[in-house]
């Protein structure tokens, strides 16, 4: 590996690309209402179309972490960014059901090599203040969500059509694909004890699958809210469009103040252990806020400040327990982790079709529950430095 500091603009580029992810997937929860208007489908049908894109999220992620093991990030980073120039276009041309599930499935693959090749180039990239940098990265998520949540709401409410929003999301990546010739990736040597780690070596180890369960279950926490609040507000309490994403974005907002300043707080009180915290007071406030229906809108909002830390501390701390083929595991872990999201967003279809909104929304503070679980699991598990060993 080139042992120079990371250039500024590739930084910069990190950064850019993780608003613009944010933008490209979180905005889709605001979009709900609209993509069931014009293909007449029900929550049923929404539900399969976040199931199918957390499939093609999950199936890339695994190739992801295989092609940056053996081509590099720089060159996975490159397939991402294509393939949302191509998934979007697409995404504004569809003129039934079936090529838009297909196509915003397709968005949900580009997506998925862009975050394998940034989360696994930090530790690449960075010596110190791991946990620093990723949640600043991880801050540029949030950041987009909730930029974007706003946007797209006032858009849709001044009656901007959505096919229109996605070819203005192909041309902000097309950007940065001429951009991308300015970054500088250093060229990782791999040692040859990574690439004897197999899949079945991955998934006997325990603790990969309680890492499994913890970002599994989390990730359809935060990604869940993303996807269903505006349409749990809107179906519910009757809010307008730029109402519910008013709220969504205080969520992200917050969202993004927590991976802002969270990562010196990860520095300073331990990796897990604060995340563990974290995402206790997050299932309470949601909780509450949960309890006390439309009034409480503005309460789970606020829980988003807890949410942040921990999708990138978690998924950080994968290269610290695991020594030996972090960058493969990483990619096995988000991809099982990406499954049980998909199961979850099936469910969450169903019960909103069959039972609505309103209890729909309880899997949110469940499945928070049991990612508290697990992480408690390999919080005291990691205390012994336990790794995979052949």
């Amino acid at each position: 590996m080139e042992n120079k500091k990371p250039h500024l603009f590739t930084i910069i580029f990190i950064f850019t690309m993780m608003i613009l992810a944010a933008i490209a997937e979180n905005t889709r929860g605001v979009l709900v209402p609209s993509f069931k208007a014009d293909f007449g489908i029900n929550d049923a049908d929404i539900g399969f179309i976040f199931g199918m894109c957390t499939i093609g999220y999950s199936i890339a992620s695994f190739l992801g972490g295989m092609l940056c093991e053996k081509v590099g990030q720089k060159k996975v980073f490159v397939l991402g960014i294509l393939t949302m120039i191509v998934s979007m276009l697409l995404i504004s041309f569809s003129t039934n059901y079936y090529q838009f599930v297909a196509t915003i499935t397709l968005s949900s693959c580009g997506l998925a090599f862009s975050a394998i090749s940034i989360n696994t180039l930090i530790p690449i990239l960075f010596i110190s203040m791991q946990s620093v940098i990723m949640n600043l990265v991880h801050f540029c998520y949030g950041l987009g969500s909730s930029t974007g949540q706003m946007a797209f709401g006032k858009l849709l409410y001044y009656n901007v059509s959505w096919r229109h929003i996605y070819i203005g999301v192909a041309g902000l990546y097309g950007i940065m694909l001429l951009l991308f010739k300015f970054i500088k990736i250093p060229d990782v040597q791999k040692d040859n004890q990574e690439e004897k780690l197999t899949l079945k070596d991955a998934l006997s180890n325990k603790l990969v699958w309680f890492y499994i369960f913890a970002l599994g279950f989390y990730v359809f926490a935060e990604g869940g809210t993303g996807n269903w609040f505006v349409n749990y507000m809107e179906s519910s309490f009757d809010f307008n469009k730029s109402q519910s994403s008013t709220y969504l974005s205080i969520f992200f907002a917050l969202f993004a103040i927590g991976r802002l300043g969270g990562g010196f707080v990860v520095e300073k009180m331990g990796y897990l252990n604060t995340v563990l915290k974290s995402l206790i007071i997050a299932f309470i406030i949601y909780t509450i806020g949960f309890g006390m229906g439309s009034n409480g809108v503005l309460i789970i909002g606020v829980s988003g400040i807890f949410f942040a830390i921990t999708f990138p501390t978690v998924v950080l701390s994968i290269s610290k327990v695991f020594t030996k083929g972090s960058t493969y595991l990483t990619g096995i872990i988000i991809t099982f982790a990406m499954f049980i999201s998909m199961i979850m967003n099936n469910i969450m279809g169903i019960v909103n079709q069959l039972v609505g909104t309103r209890m729909a929304l309880s899997l949110i503070p469940i499945s928070l529950v049991l990612s508290i679980i697990s992480v408690s699991v390999i919080y005291r598990k990691t205390k012994d430095k336990l790794i995979i060993k052949k």
